[in-house]
């Protein structure tokens, strides 16, 4: 940490330097969207420099501003108590009162809050939808509501931030499409600055405007969810951690009287989805990078539901593996075998069909 970051009026910047024994935390990166993803695999450091902007530990050196605010400053003796930070922190397992009903849940947030706390309450409610809730009892929860209420108590506090340490990890798939929602109402509505955890690349892609990718306590990657999350640096974590292409759509079509239906990405790609949707409703859909099959004449009579024309963009060698990157309409990476690709001839420029069964894709929202 001997340069100093760039900024500009705006920018959040986290600078933090921490040591501990066995493990050293390094990390350096500034920002201006509303939320920046912390991205990286089980004890990479992201949990702990969390800790840091909260102010749970002090680092040997650290420079920490949100918004417009330093929590830290080493170089000017600035340190803000955790509780003059006014942030809302959400952790991996909130734990909620269990002797209070979810509307004195909230009332000790607001119970923090300044002024503003009572309008910051009624926005909470009413952005995550709680508020047929108010009078249920902690253990009449589900789990999916209790994450919406832990959440509701950190908005009612006022913060200038939100930090969210892994909000659906807990989750079970369904619970996390229900969830997930409202976090993206809170991020798109409310707008506070969000610092948000997670090691799925699906959420980091879906919820975030910045991400930074950290590994053994360095953040090796930083920028677009879209673009980092396949970046050379980053390859080996995503891949690890299940990295799929995902694409924002909406539902156009039903197909035949099965649980089916079409969708459209922004750029008129038209998929098939193993699901029945409302007609204009908004989604994304993941698709795993090992379930695309590349074919270079176009295939008849099978019964994957997806046959997509597209031109090879770019073939990047991985290991035993090789990462084909195909536009066809929107750019789908298919991973394939070094024999695979030499068989078929890949390069830059060739054309190609995409085989993609309906039930290798997954909604994520």
């Amino acid at each position: 940490m001997t340069e100093r970051t760039a900024t500009i009026d705006g920018d959040s910047v986290i600078e933090v330097h921490l040591e501990r024994p066995g493990f050293a935390l390094t990390a350096r990166v500034a920002w201006q969207d509303d939320v920046l993803v912390l991205f990286g695999p089980s004890g990479s450091g992201k949990s702990t420099l969390l800790e840091c902007v909260l102010g749970l530990h002090r680092p040997a050196r650290a420079r920490i501003r949100i918004g417009d605010t330093w929590l830290d400053d080493h170089e000017r003796g600035v340190h803000l108590p955790v509780e003059q930070r006014a942030l809302g922190w959400v952790p991996q397992a909130p734990t909620l009162f269990p002797h209070l009903d979810v509307a004195a849940n909230l009332a000790f947030g607001r119970a923090r809050a300044n002024r503003a706390g009572d309008a910051a309450l009624r926005q909470a409610i009413d952005v995550l939808e709680i508020g047929h809730l108010l009078s249920r009892h902690v253990h009449e929860l589900s789990g999916g509501e209790r994450s919406r209420v832990a959440l509701g108590r950190a908005l009612a506090s006022g913060p200038r931030a939100l930090l969210l340490d892994e909000p659906l990890a807990a989750l079970d798939i369904p619970l996390r499409a229900r969830v997930l929602p409202h976090l993206l109402r809170v991020r798109d509505e409310i707008g506070l600055p969000i610092i948000y955890i997670t090691h799925d690349p699906d959420e980091a892609i879906v919820v975030g405007g910045s991400v930074a990718v950290l590994d053994a306590g360095r953040i090796v990657a930083c920028g677009r969810p879209r673009e980092v999350l396949w970046s050379r640096a980053v390859l080996p974590l995503s891949e690890a951690l299940g990295m799929e292409n995902v694409f924002d759509a909406r539902a156009t079509e039903g197909v035949g009287e099965g649980e089916e239906s079409v969708v459209e990405t922004e750029n008129g790609l038209q998929l098939v989805v193993p699901w029945r949707l409302e007609l204009g409703s908004n989604l994304s859909v993941g698709l795993p990078a090992g379930d695309v099959l590349v074919a270079i004449d176009e295939p008849k009579q099978v019964s994957a539901r997806n046959i997509l024309p597209g031109r090879v963009i770019a073939c990047e060698e991985r290991g035993d593996s090789v990462l084909a990157r195909v536009d066809a309409g929107e750019e789908i990476v298919a991973k394939l075998t070094h024999a695979a690709v030499t068989r078929l001839a890949l390069e830059p420029g060739r054309e190609v069909y995409l085989v993609v069964k309906a039930h290798s894709l997954r909604r994520v929202r």
